[in-house]
C-alpha cells in the first residue's frame, strides 16, 4: 500500500505532523444554483463573464453566502467579539479526526453529552485534545427535500458544551445547522463560536469513514472580515 508522508511542520498540532495515509475522501457537497440554501440566504449564481472567443480564456462570476454548501462557521458569525475567517489558525483546520456514529437520532432530535459520550465509546479510540469530531446524524439522506432544512437534528447547547470541555479543535455536522431546526436561541453555534471553536456545516459522505482514524483538512478561503467560507472537506485516511 502507498503511504505518502506530511511533512514535519513545527507549528502543526504534534499528532498531525507525521499523519500517514493512503486515500482521500471527499466529505464536501457541491455548489451549483439548486444547492438547498436557508431562506434568509440567495441562491448561488455562476455568470460567465469571459469567454474564448473574446478573450481567449474562460472565467466565471460568482454569487453566493459564505455560508454556502459545505462551510466553515467563524466565531464572528454568532460572536460580535469573535474572529473573522481570515484570522482564524490555519492549525484550526488540519487535525486528527474522528466521526461520532449518531446516525438514529430521530428528525429534531437534540445530542447532549450523554449521547456523544456513547458515541465516543463506541470508537474505541481516545479523543484527544486539539482533535475534530464530525457529528454523523444520517441527515444528508433527505438533502433535497424541505425536510433537510426545516427537521434537522442538531446539537444541544449542553452538547456544544461538553465538546468545548473536551479540547476539540473544530466540530463538523452532516446538516445544514449545528443547532437542532427551529432553534431560534442557536445554543450549540454560541457555546462552540464562543470559545474559538470553528463550526463545519453540511458535511457528506460521513458514512463512507465507518470508525476508521483519519486526519482532517476544512482549510477556508482567506476572505478578509467574512463570518464563514465554503471548503472543500477532505479526510485523508489511513
Amino acid at each position: 500500500m502507498r503511504y505518502t508522508r506530511i511533512p514535519c511542520v513545527e507549528t502543526m498540532p504534534r499528532s498531525a505532523r507525521e499523519f500517514r495515509f493512503s486515500r482521500l475522501v471527499d466529505l464536501s457537497q457541491d455548489i451549483g444554483p439548486d444547492t438547498q440554501m436557508f431562506p434568509a440566504y440567495p441562491q448561488p449564481t455562476f455568470t460567465p463573464w469571459t469567454t474564448r472567443e473574446v478573450h481567449g480564456f474562460l472565467a466565471e462570476s460568482l454569487f453566493l453566502v459564505s455560508h454556502t454548501g459545505t462551510h466553515v462557521d467563524a466565531p464572528f458569525h454568532m460572536e460580535p467579539g469573535g474572529k473573522t475567517i481570515d484570522r482564524l489558525s490555519l492549525d484550526r483546520f488540519f487535525a486528527p479526526a474522528h466521526v461520532l456514529d449518531l446516525h438514529d437520532v430521530p428528525p429534531r432530535g437534540r445530542i447532549g453529552p450523554a449521547e456523544l459520550r456513547a458515541a465516543r465509546s463506541r470508537l474505541g479510540r481516545r479523543v484527544s485534545k486539539g482533535d475534530a469530531v464530525l457529528v454523523r446524524t444520517g441527515w444528508e439522506r433527505k438533502r433535497g427535500t424541505p425536510a433537510y432544512l426545516t427537521e434537522n437534528p442538531g446539537l444541544a447547547a449542553a452538547g456544544g458544551r461538553a465538546l468545548v470541555a473536551w479540547g476539540v479543535s473544530l466540530v463538523g455536522i452532516d446538516s445544514p445547522n449545528i443547532d437542532v431546526a427551529g432553534e431560534t436561541r442557536y445554543g450549540a453555534h454560541h457555546a462552540l463560536l464562543a470559545a474559538g471553536v470553528p463550526v463545519v456545516e453540511n458535511a457528506a459522505n460521513l458514512a463512507a469513514l465507518g470508525s476508521r482514524a483519519f486526519a482532517l483538512a476544512a482549510f477556508p478561503l482567506r476572505l478578509r472580515g467574512a463570518s464563514g467560507s465554503p471548503v472543500r472537506l477532505v479526510a485523508l485516511v489511513e
